[in-house]
Formats: structure tokens, sequence, C-alpha cells
């Protein structure tokens, strides 16, 4: 009989977890692993990303617009390819953007404008990562009757300070029209898109409403932890061989300047609401170094599992960011 009662109370606490899962479950994505003397240069220039084999590449096919499922994927309208890096020992995530578009959209001031929008969850811990304002995001169908009922001691500034907290949305502007940056952190911390955190460069040769190539260059730091506070509490995701971790990307293409609507959204997470809820997002792999690296310095001398010698900041190793001092009291 205790035995009996003990399985049943296990079985009941199982089931009363978290289910986290990835989107896409029939397929893990690759992040390359560079060799720490190879790590891509943010400059705009292609160069650095050719040592990355075919099959890391994402391309357009990959993609579903998710507002209208059974559109046809037109090349001649829009083509992304998307790569993906990472190194050893830094917690970083690199990213090689390369798109076509047909009519460029970015004259106008606001988020009506040509976007790569992508979401990383570096423990992939997954669960909503917008504020309960979201309504769309906190339904009941989607995070649980319990979880969707609003905390009435919590107003709108108490609630805001979750948003982008544990899973960080990046609107990156392609390109940034007049006045802007060249992305927009959604939600409560905005030290993200800053140097040391972030880097980018962008290559093109067109104007508003042209058709032409753009390349964007460009890493993130992705955090378990990003609170209002400042980078001084941030909790860096911990970047290691192997691991997986959650990562969205998307595109917002408008066609049209005067269009109050924006003509597709094309996402790699096959389900609408991934930019609001991390469980939604496609599992992206870590990945080993290729064969053809493993004589790099980096393999020839014992390491920690960091990528150097004693770890970061290890005799021979890079020392980690030093995030901004907390502020005077």
């Amino acid at each position: 009989m205790t035995s009996s009662r003990t399985l049943l109370a296990l079985l009941v606490v199982l089931i009363a977890l978290p289910a986290l899962a990835f989107e896409r479950q029939d397929v893990t994505f690759k992040v390359f692993q560079f060799p720490a003397s190879m790590a891509p240069r943010i400059d705009g220039n292609t160069d650095d990303w050719k040592i990355v084999p075919d099959d890391y590449a994402i391309p357009m096919e990959q993609f579903l617009d998710t507002e209208h499922p059974d559109k046809a994927i037109d090349k001649k309208n829009l083509d992304v390819k998307i790569k993906v890096g990472w190194v050893k020992g830094q917690n970083r995530l690199y990213f090689l953007y390369e798109a076509y578009d047909n009519y460029w959209d970015f004259s106008l001031p606001g988020l009506h404008n040509d976007i790569f929008e992508v979401v990383v969850d570096g423990d992939a811990s997954g669960g909503p990562l917008v504020d309960q304002v979201h309504k769309d995001i906190w339904d009941p169908a989607v995070v649980g009757v319990r979880a969707a009922i609003p905390d009435p001691r919590l107003d709108r500034d108490a609630a805001a300070r979750l948003h982008g907290v544990q899973a960080q949305n990046y609107h990156i502007f392609t390109p940034p029209g007049p006045n802007k940056n060249w992305a927009m952190e959604w939600g409560c911390p905005q030290y993200g898109i800053d140097l040391p955190y972030s880097e980018h460069a962008y290559k093109y040769n067109f104007k508003p409403g042209e058709s032409g190539n753009l390349v964007l260059e460009f890493y993130i730091t992705p955090f378990d932890y990003a609170g209002c506070e400042g980078p001084w509490r941030a909790v860096e995701s911990l970047l290691t061989e192997n691991k997986l971790i959650g990562l969205g990307l998307g595109v917002i293409d408008f066609d049209n300047v005067d269009a109050r609507q924006r003509d597709a959204f094309w996402n790699l997470s096959h389900q609408q609401l991934w930019y609001g809820d991390a469980s939604l997002l496609p599992a992206f792999k870590l990945m080993p170094l290729e064969p053809q690296f493993q004589d790099t310095v980096e393999k020839k001398f014992p390491t920690t599992g960091e990528g150097f010698p004693g770890g970061p900041g290890g005799p021979g190793g890079a020392k980690p960011a030093k995030p901004a001092a907390a502020p005077a009291k």
C-alpha cells in the first residue's frame, strides 16, 4: 500500500511539472563552432563565414508565413539565408543574415520597417517572455488556466519588469530607418543591443522602395536573467558544446510604405506566438568543432571545457566581459 501511494504521489508531481519542449521536434538546427582564432569580425564582410558548411545554413524553405499559412514562398519577392555561430569560451551568438527583397521598406519612423526578429532562450527554460498585458500569450489554452489569471497586486509597471527577463526578443531593423537604433530590444532590459553585449555591421546599396541585397552581421549575448536593474545584475547564459538552446527567427516584410499592415510574417517556428512564448522556439545545438578544425590551438592544450587553458581568464584565456558598475547610491 505504501509503495502504491508513493508511486501515485510521484505521478502527480510529474504531471504537475511543466512540459518544456521545443517547437518543430523533427529538426534540430546547428550552431557552427568557430575556432577562437577564427572568430568572425563584425564588419559586414562574409569572408569569415566561408568556413561554415552549407548544412548549417537556414534557407527560406524552412520558414512559414504563420499569418498566411497557405502562402507559397516566392524568392523573387523575398529570399533569406541565415547562419548562426558561436565560439567556445564566449557567451555570444554570431549571426550572418543575407537577404534579397524586391521592396526594402525603411523610410518611416516606428515599427513600420522590414525587420529580422530574433528570440533567444539561452537555458531553454521556456514559458512566456512578455508581460500579462499580452492576452494572446497569457491565454488559458497557452499557459494554463491558473497562470492566465491576472494578479491584481501587480500593476502594469510591476508586470513589465518581467518582460524580456528570462528570454530576449530583438527587433532588428533591416536596415534601420531615420533616427533609429539598429535594433529594439522588446521589453525591460535595453542594454543587450549595446557593446559589449552586441555588435553589428550592415552592407547594402539601395534606397527605400528599391530592390537589392542586404548583408547583416552581428552578435548578441543571451541572458538567463536580464533584469531592468541593469547589466550589473544580469546573468549571461553559459554556452557549452552540445547544449540545446531555444532560438526563434522571423522576418517581418513590408512591401508598401503606405500599407497599414505587413505583407508577411515568415517564421522558423511554425507557431504564430513564438515571439512571446519561449516554449514555441525551435531547438539549436551548439556544435563541437568540425573535424578539419580539430588541430587548431584550442585543441592542443588541456581545457576546462570553456575553450582556453584554465578556462576564461586563465593562462592564455580571454577575460570575460566586465559588466557595468552598479550606480552609486
